[in-house]
């Protein structure tokens, strides 16, 4: 039976999450819980991670070294830097870069010295999901607000479809332990507007259960 680690966004995701497999277990790890079940014939560990790289990658790690799991999908939000996306859409991230790391000359920006210029969702993995739009995901440790920020973001990376905090740490865990990933994410805002704390306030109304939803539909072709 296939073992999915799954990291989730936030708690109230969670929760709907839990209830959903079937013979539950809970295991705290360096102050994360760990959910473990069934579902659609496939073992679930889920966890949240919290917000940021760090917090990303060590939960990438905790899947990997002490639940043994086969595959990685992290599920959450982003924000949109292309008018093609609107709120609530969701999107591949077919490749993954940092935004905020350099390392100086000869690396690429965005680049860790000595690891790729890029990390990917595995093709084979991305392919199930034809019915979302695929691209470029951007990630960095700030929350992108400011239309200043987000023109910087897309100056360095001008294909880029979304920013979030998260995956690009994921990505480069599983590239380190050579565990295939899959990176979907929900746009939940789009940086720079006037209204932005509002707009991103009320993506929150029905994104937890739209997340789930996703989820269970993604879980059904992998």
């Amino acid at each position: 039976m296939k073992h999915i680690g799954i990291i989730i966004a936030l708690d109230r995701e969670m929760k709907i999450f839990a209830a959903k497999l079937q013979d539950l277990q809970r295991q705290t790890l360096h102050k994360c819980t760990f959910y473990t079940g069934v579902i659609d014939n496939k073992i679930i560990t889920a966890v949240v991670s919290g917000m940021g790289k760090v917090n990303a990658a060590l939960c990438a790690a905790d899947l990997i070294d002490n639940f043994k799991v086969d595959m990685i999908l992290n599920l959450g939000i982003a924000g949109g830097l292309d008018s093609s996306l609107k709120i609530g859409d969701f999107l591949v991230g077919k490749d993954i870069v940092y935004h905020d790391v350099w390392c100086g000359n000869p690396n690429k920006y965005g680049q860790v010295q000595d690891l790729p210029e890029m990390y990917h969702s595995k093709p084979e993995l991305a392919l199930n999901l034809k019915q979302y739009p695929q691209g470029l995901i951007t990630s960095g440790d700030y929350f992108v607000e400011k239309a200043e920020e987000l023109q910087k973001i897309k100056s360095n990376f001008p294909t880029a479809l979304a920013v979030d905090m998260e995956s690009a740490a994921i990505a480069q865990t599983c590239y380190l332990y050579d565990i295939p990933l899959l990176v979907v994410r929900q746009i939940s805002d789009v940086p720079g507007v006037e209204n932005h704390a509002e707009q991103y306030a009320a993506f929150w109304e029905n994104a937890p259960k739209n997340s789930i939803s996703a989820l269970q539909n993604i879980l059904r072709v992998l």
